[in-house]
């Protein structure tokens, strides 16, 4: 069977490369005014970072150094860019934020002691706890009480001070509680993604896609006998929008709302892949009918990508756009998409060329 040749790897890739058709001039069955064709498609973008040139970490840098406590977690070198990955807009997009809290009890002094911890004063610390135990002599009353009633061999009792309490007292001691802030939880993303090539350049695309991503999660090795395992790449992500058919200037920009809602500021590792070639629970390949050998195998007709990342540091509310002491960023740049002309040009030659065969 020949071989499918394989054009020079470049550093971007894309699906779909063509827009999903609406209705124009030839479909003279709708009339004008209910021709409503795709004028943008909106993709999410996976800009993939050589870990050699720019740290993925938050506080070390490129060569194992500090950062003088600086957080660059947030921070990516465009001359690290390995590649870049734009798929369409998954069936579901889901923004999840989660932060831990927990109770602790301060007991009857708490109040006295926090206050004299924040002032830093060594004796109002002393003379708080002095304050303190004078206060607790009450729970410490009724809690040796119940301890020595629980250690009496052959006794059958188990009390603590509070039950005690409200077995005499008929109420029992304030705990003095108060919620506690404990950190931020780490967020993860799960992306699915189905994909049928409609010609040689997605079948080509999509190959590529999955090659690269496996590429970049995966570690190499180093060393004479492979002692080492190097670190994969690591990525970040966006959404931008493209409004094909825009030759003049062939930019891509963020859907303003859309990326606002839905953001990803720090960097992301690709911690789970997963990719069906039968999706539809049947094998089917592609085949070229358009060039003079139609034996050429352009691989499965379908495909369903699944992809995990997980964030590589925990959010705050400055990481955020809109966020309380978000740094002002430049967010006039644009991508420049003119690389899609040539493979968009292809793909809508080739648009009906290939045909399924079981």
């Amino acid at each position: 069977m020949p071989v499918w040749s394989d054009h020079s790897i470049s550093s971007r890739y894309m699906y779909p490369l063509v827009s999903p058709r609406g209705a124009n001039v030839r479909d003279e069955d709708i009339s004008e005014d209910m021709r409503f064709g795709s004028e943008s498609l909106d993709y999410l973008k996976f800009t993939i970072y050589d870990p050699g040139k720019s740290s993925p970490y938050n506080y070390v840098g490129t060569q194992g150094g500090g950062t003088g406590g600086k957080f660059q977690g947030n921070k990516f070198a465009d001359e690290a860019i390995y590649s870049s990955i734009y798929l369409y807009l998954p069936h579901e997009l889901r923004e999840t934020y989660g932060v831990s809290y927990n109770k602790a009890t301060l007991g009857p002094f708490g109040d006295a002691l926090t206050t004299a911890m924040s002032g830093g004063d060594s004796e109002g610390l002393a003379e708080a706890i002095s304050q303190g135990a004078a206060s607790a002599t009450p729970q410490a009353t009724f809690s040796a009480v119940s301890g020595m009633f629980n250690n009496v061999p052959l006794i059958d009792t188990e009390l603590n001070k509070d039950q005690l309490a409200g077995l005499v007292k008929q109420k029992v001691f304030n705990p003095y509680q108060e919620t506690v802030f404990e950190g931020t939880n780490y967020r993860s993303h799960t992306f699915d993604f189905d994909m049928a090539p409609r010609n040689e350049s997605e079948a080509r695309e999509i190959r590529n896609i999955i090659s690269v991503l496996r590429d970049s999660m995966l570690p190499g090795t180093s060393g004479a006998t492979n002692r080492w395992l190097t670190i994969p790449r690591f990525f970040k992500t966006s959404i931008v929008r493209y409004q094909p058919g825009n030759t003049k200037t062939q930019k891509l920009n963020e859907p303003a709302q859309l990326s606002y809602i839905m953001q990803f500021p720090v960097k992301m590792v690709l911690s789970n892949m997963d990719v069906n070639l039968t999706p539809s629970g049947q094998n089917t390949s592609i085949k070229d009918t358009v060039g003079g050998d139609r034996d050429i195998d352009y691989g499965p007709a379908s495909y369903k990508l699944s992809l995990k990342f997980d964030e590589t540091a925990f959010l705050t509310r400055n990481l955020l756009k809109g966020g309380t002491g978000y740094g002002v960023q430049d967010m006039s740049k644009d991508d420049d998409f003119s690389f899609m002309n040539s493979a968009q040009d292809r793909a809508r030659e080739l648009d009906s060329g290939e045909e399924a065969t079981d």
